[in-house]
């Protein structure tokens, strides 16, 4: 059946696919094009005047498409010129790298043979364009990780998991309630009851090594409140952008403080670590003192060469 309407995306796949054929087909009939992509004339006659207007980089006349259909016959008269081999640039390249890798993402393991080209030809492009490392565009979240926390929102099950802490740089095992995966910042936490803290919490789903479906009890702890929060005073000394993101504050300024609340005191610990000069925690004084150890263990370390 003739469409007389087509979709963006239906008409761009029409577009890329039209050039390769006509350059094979010269002199086909305008009638018999749009029959053969199940078009309307007038449809087949606005698809080409959008490719003459299309061409290669440089777009000057020489690397447009000089089509030929006026006379109900189409034509490329410079299908040699576009059929010859391109360089790619870097950037490009790059493109066409995380491209592949999220068709790849979209293919059935099962078909092996697709996915061997596609490795091919992702080889062939890292080498073209000296890709230093392997590129990725797909989640690297582990797939079995990824089918528990499904299974057990659905479920309304528990999981025990091993999560590894940056803050603590350990990886312990817990059992937790997942609630809902809820995104920050550009990531994915997974929001939980966590049974071994006896408190709610949100975990980075990238930063789960492994999970199993586990039987909890249903209800959380009517008992259970975030006692664990933390709040802490830090001082300004050198306002810097960093320390405004990691600390999530909007504005900033010289010798003023600022009140922030926090689950981890290994967090803190190396947050100011990590901001240098650029701020002093002023309390509570325990962490104060372990921050305070850490640096003349460093400065120790130093000495000692």
């Amino acid at each position: 059946m003739v469409s007389k309407f087509s979709a963006p995306l239906e008409r761009t796949a029409r577009l890329l696919d039209l050039v390769p054929y006509i350059s094979s087909h010269q002199g086909i009939s305008l009638k018999e094009l749009a029959k053969l992509f199940k078009v309307d004339e007038s449809q087949m006659t606005s698809d080409l005047t959008t490719l003459w207007m299309c061409g290669l980089p440089g777009y000057t006349p020489l690397e447009l498409m000089d089509l030929n259909f006026e006379s109900g016959f189409v034509t490329i008269h410079n299908a040699e010129t576009l059929s010859k081999p391109r360089s790619i640039t870097f950037d490009e390249g790059v493109a066409l790298v995380l491209g592949l890798d999220l068709l790849r993402s979209a293919i059935s393991p099962e078909r092996k043979d697709l996915l061997e080209r596609i490795d091919l030809l992702s080889q062939r492009l890292a080498g073209l364009i000296k890709l230093p490392s392997a590129l990725s565009a797909t989640s690297v979240v582990n797939q079995e990780v990824s089918a528990a926390i499904s299974n057990a929102l659905k479920s309304r099950m528990g999981l025990e998991i091993s999560y590894h802490s940056l803050y603590r740089d350990e990886i312990s095992t817990r059992i937790i309630l997942p609630i809902e995966i809820v995104e920050s910042e550009g990531q994915l936490y997974l929001s939980s009851y966590c049974y071994t803290a006896s408190d709610f919490r949100q975990f980075r789903i990238d930063r789960i090594q492994g999970a199993a479906v586990q039987e909890v009890l249903q209800e959380i702890p009517k008992s259970s409140v975030q006692q664990s929060r933390y709040t802490c005073t830090i001082k300004v000394l050198t306002p810097t952008r960093a320390v405004a993101e990691r600390f999530k504050q909007s504005e900033l300024q010289v010798n003023t403080a600022f009140d922030f609340e926090t689950y981890s005191f290994q967090w803190i610990e190396r947050s100011i670590m990590a901001s240098g000069r650029a701020v002093c925690l002023q309390s509570p004084p325990d962490v104060r003192k372990s921050i305070a150890v850490m640096a003349q263990t460093m400065l120790d370390r130093y000495k000692a060469r």
